[in-house]
């Protein structure tokens, strides 16, 4: 794989569930983009994974160092 783009693989992967589920294809051609679908979800799961671990150490970190304050947003970042 070339240089991990999160977002990109999430389009792909909506592309790939679109068009296994809007087609008519044939089954090798079906089971060629499920593979190639398994293997972007493996990727995004690693990568939130590898994130996940990066907040917790961070988190830590600054609790170690006493620094202990709430989280929150830039003021030029929506709210969810």
């Amino acid at each position: 794989m070339k240089n991990f783009d999160f977002e990109e693989n999430i389009r792909r992967m909506d592309e790939i569930i679109a068009a296994i589920e809007g087609a008519d294809m044939p089954l090798e051609a079906s089971l060629a983009l499920y593979k190639e679908g398994v293997a972007l979800a493996a990727a995004c799961d690693e990568a939130l994974e590898a994130a996940e671990k990066e907040v917790l150490l961070l988190s830590k970190n600054i609790a170690k160092a006493g620094e202990t304050r709430p989280f929150r947003m830039r003021d030029d970042e929506d709210e969810f």
